[in-house]
């Protein structure tokens, strides 16, 4: 019997396009029907090298009965408008992170994901690998007993030109660590957060951030993000998580596998790109062909932004910590 493949297409074809290229070629339910971007020569060399064709507009996308899934990978600007063109076309839409600015933004696509009947799925990539899943599953399972603590770092150095291209820290990259905290303990109750600015020549934005969250259970969160550094020790903190409980822990680098890869930070970490594939994977083959949910929702991008919100508000104002409202 023929494997039913689902056909995806590409709104945007930057660098993120590659990981999700990648992603789809490694899974065998999902085929690139085609890629929009304003630069034609960026569709071209996205679906030469992964399939599909270039399309002239994300109307023409839109129109295609072959395209079930949109992968949404233009800037966040953008986002809120595109995503809901797509649902109201009767697509479902996997939406590159952060989804959006503001919270009303992302209430914005759940109402229209909700009124469309369709799936808008946030690319929370970090935690659909196994070893995350795992962690989460024994975690749920109380085999690792009362946790205790999670630590969540990532230290990758960007230059100013990379980082141009993302902005603040905490808001485009500690989300990471923000919405891996929800998928695995669940919401904090008292936050308290840090910004540092050290390399930056130009850049008006910080380039490390820190954020410190306590469980409802006592368990302490300890979230870390640097542009500024590489970590060259024998045990590299690259991207860690460990979590520790009275009875057991878990730990997951992204150093376990690495290969030469030229494409810009975290290329030739194999955990990062697995990371992709994983939430293609569970997209297609969970959300659309089983009528699931995703592992990390909209409901979960609004409590990351609150967050990251209320982690602003701290080092602006100068406060200690905060309770959390959510």
């Amino acid at each position: 019997m023929a494997i039913r493949k689902v056909g995806s297409a590409f709104i945007g074809a930057g660098i993120v396009a590659e990981m999700h290229g990648r992603a789809i070629k490694r899974n065998p339910t999902s085929r690139l029907v085609g890629v929009y971007d304003q630069k034609i020569a960026a569709s071209k060399a996205i679906a030469k090298k992964f399939g599909g064709k270039a399309y002239r507009s994300i109307d023409e996308i839109l129109d295609d009965p072959k395209v079930e899934l949109v992968h949404v990978l233009v800037p966040m600007v953008f986002h809120q408008d595109v995503v809901i063109k797509c649902l109201e076309a009767g697509k479902h839409v996997l939406v590159e992170k952060p989804v959006a600015q503001e919270v009303s933004e992302l209430k914005a696509l759940k109402a229209a994901a909700e009124k469309a009947g369709k799936v808008c799925m946030p690319a929370h990539n970090y935690i659909y690998t196994p070893s995350i899943m795992r962690a989460k599953r024994l975690i749920d399972e109380g085999k690792l007993g009362d946790i205790c603590g999670l630590w969540i770092f990532f230290n990758i150095f960007h230059d100013e030109k990379i980082a141009a291209r993302y902005g603040s820290v905490l808001r485009e990259t500690t989300v990471h660590h923000i919405y891996s905290m929800l998928y695995l303990l669940g919401r904090p109750q008292t936050i308290t957060a840090m910004k540092s600015y050290i390399h930056y020549k130009k850049l008006e934005v910080e380039d490390q951030a820190a954020v410190m969250c306590q469980m409802p259970n006592g368990a302490i969160v300890n979230l870390w993000c640097s542009f500024a550094l590489n970590d060259p020790t024998n045990d590299p903190w690259t991207v860690l998580y460990k979590v520790l409980g009275t009875k057991g822990g878990v730990s997951y680098s992204w150093n376990e596998a690495q290969y030469e890869d030229n494409g810009g930070p975290g290329g030739g970490l194999t955990c990062y790109e697995d990371g992709f594939a994983g939430e293609v994977d569970y997209m297609v083959n969970q959300c659309i062909l089983a009528d699931m949910q995703p592992l990390s929702t909209l409901d979960d991008a609004i409590d990351a932004l609150k967050i990251v919100e209320t982690a602003e508000r701290i080092v602006d104002s100068g406060r200690g910590s905060l309770k959390l409202k959510f």
